[in-house]
């Protein structure tokens, strides 16, 4: 699914306009955004969780050259899906094929 999609299925399931979905869209992205970048766990509740991982300065290698370069720290977001919402698609996947 792309923003494009997302923005049409909430237009169609919300009964609004594609702009209004958009902004709606945007919002969200928005203050998830902002809350990670201050370092804040986001959970949603038979979804999932998003965090930010802290990964630590190390020494790597170009894989062209072999040659050592540093990799500087860096934190990344993770996602991991509940329980729920992985048994939801699981028990999905199992209908359509029975």
């Amino acid at each position: 699914m792309t923003r494009a999609d997302l923005i049409e299925c909430i237009s169609e399931k919300g009964r609004m306009n594609k702009a209004r979905a958009n902004l709606l869209v945007d919002a969200v992205f928005e203050c998830m955004e902002h809350s990670l970048r201050q370092g804040e766990k986001i959970e949603l509740r038979g979804f999932g969780t998003f965090q930010v991982r802290h990964y630590r300065p190390y020494a790597g290698r170009n894989p062209r050259t072999g040659q050592t370069v540093a990799v500087k720290p860096k934190r990344l977001p993770l996602f991991k899906a509940s329980k729920d919402l992985a048994a939801r698609i699981n028990q999905r996947r199992g209908k359509k094929s029975a």
